[in-house]
């Protein structure tokens, strides 16, 4: 076995071969990037102040959601007054719901679980649920970015 100094040459169809294959790696994150943009949206902040609805339609001790800029609200009625928050888990994006029997939020998908404050206390949600500020006005029910 002797040292041959001379480079090796690539066959010109692997050469091609790899081009073709470069191309299309190339094409296929040129072409990704947009489809995940689509899939995972920029986090859209409330536009303004919004009427949700009248006073009378939130008992204390319950909860709704609602659809402000939509994007889904979850509003709760407490006898302190009022809390609202995003009603997306910060996990993946389900949509929360409030439980009165163990008064605290709960993501349905993943056991996510928030306290009445919004702040992120068992499951995977890695933060807490963005607060929205709530008020009364002359018998209707406003929600806005905090």
């Amino acid at each position: 076995m002797g040292s041959n100094d001379e480079p090796e040459e690539v066959p010109r169809r692997d050469f091609l071969g790899m081009a073709v294959g470069g191309s299309a790696a190339a094409f296929a994150v040129a072409g990704g990037y947009p489809f995940l943009r689509f899939v995972d949206p920029p986090a859209q902040q409330p536009s303004g102040p919004v009427n949700i609805g009248k006073l009378e339609e939130f008992p204390v001790g319950s909860a709704r959601t609602v659809v402000v800029d939509e994007r889904p609200v979850l509003v709760i009625r407490t006898g302190d007054g009022f809390r609202a928050f995003s009603a997306l888990c910060t996990h993946l994006q389900c949509v929360v719901a409030y439980s009165a029997e163990r008064n605290q939020i709960e993501c349905p998908c993943h056991r996510g679980i928030y306290s009445m404050d919004g702040r992120n206390i068992g499951g995977p949600p890695p933060r807490p649920l963005q607060e929205l500020s709530v008020t009364v006005n002359t018998g209707s029910v406003i929600v806005s970015a905090v």
